[in-house]
């Protein structure tokens, strides 16, 4: 059977020309974690995030309309439930079968506490509600328990996301973290403290500058090959900015507690977000590590 001419004009793919091929093709394979890996992270992420989770219960609570009883009787649920279920985190066995079934628990009841978050933020919207919890704020918290689900799941699957996908996907999450508690702060200082005020506004900006950045590495690098210089510089642009802020935090928790600033900010929030901080720089110091591993991994291929 004779073959049709080609079309004039008519685009043929060409499989050996490498410039017409999928570059996601050239991206690293996600990494599986060891056992030990596998058990140290879980337990950072459910200490750190049921803690977060049981004070954004707390926090969603003190901001419902005194009338809303049966949101704040929920809210309560939710400080029982986490509570309860961080202290398993501190005396569970240490083995990955008893570190899997905590992860599924822990899952289990943050897309819970997710789901009820996104409903409180669809009834404040929707004026269904009144009260002081900014739709924004709980948005904040939302992402944060679907950021602590998603996490979970890939470690009870045993990957990791490739480290430059990893490096990322972080920075765009914990960068608009940061970014908003700026602004959150600058909301919550009484407007007579103008230069805190005007400082905390400054940090949004500065992380918004940063956030921006992160999502064009995105666009140009995720899922693509490997670029470890640009990834690298990401990464410690965002560990100074982060250190930065933290001390901005820590500075202010202080003052907060001698009642030396005006403000609405619960002491427990400001050091809330003094936590957060620091866990950022801990992913930040965790994901320096294996880029280091994996550029001398490459180094020792080309030799």
């Amino acid at each position: 059977m004779s073959q049709h001419p080609k079309i004039p004009g008519h685009f043929v793919m060409d499989h050996q020309n490498g410039l017409l091929l999928p570059p996601e093709l050239q991206a690293d394979p996600k990494e599986s974690m060891s056992e030990k890996a596998f058990i140290e992270r879980s337990l950072a992420e459910n200490r750190f995030w049921l803690r977060i989770m049981k004070e954004h219960a707390y926090f969603l609570g003190q901001g419902f309309n005194r009338k809303d009883k049966q949101l704040i009787a929920e809210a309560n649920k939710f400080i029982h439930y986490f509570d309860h279920h961080l202290k398993k985190s501190h005396s569970i066995p240490e083995n990955a079968a008893s570190i899997r079934k905590l992860n599924e628990e822990s899952i289990e009841l943050t897309r819970a506490f997710r789901n009820f978050k996104r409903n409180v933020l669809l009834l404040i919207i929707n004026c269904k509600i009144s009260g002081f919890n900014l739709p924004l704020l709980v948005d904040h918290v939302a992402r944060e328990a679907e950021y602590f689900v998603r996490t979970l799941r890939k470690f009870n699957k045993g990957i990791l996301d490739s480290i430059q996908d990893a490096i990322i996907q972080e920075n765009v999450f914990w960068l608009k973290i940061m970014m908003e508690h700026s602004r959150f702060m600058s909301h919550l200082l009484d407007p007579s403290e103008r230069n805190l005020v005007k400082k905390a506004a400054e940090f949004g900006d500065n992380f918004e500058v940063l956030l921006n950045q992160a999502r064009d590495v995105e666009s140009m690098l995720s899922h693509k090959k490997p670029a470890y210089p640009i990834i690298g510089k990401l990464n410690k642009e965002s560990e100074n900015a982060t250190m930065e802020l933290l001390e901005f935090k820590k500075a202010g928790l202080d003052m907060i507690k001698a009642c030396q600033i005006k403000h609405i900010i619960d002491p427990l929030l400001a050091d809330h977000v003094v936590r957060e901080a620091e866990h950022f720089l801990y992913l930040v110091s965790v994901l320096e590590k294996r880029l280091r591993l994996r550029r001398n991994e490459e180094c020792d291929e080309h030799m």
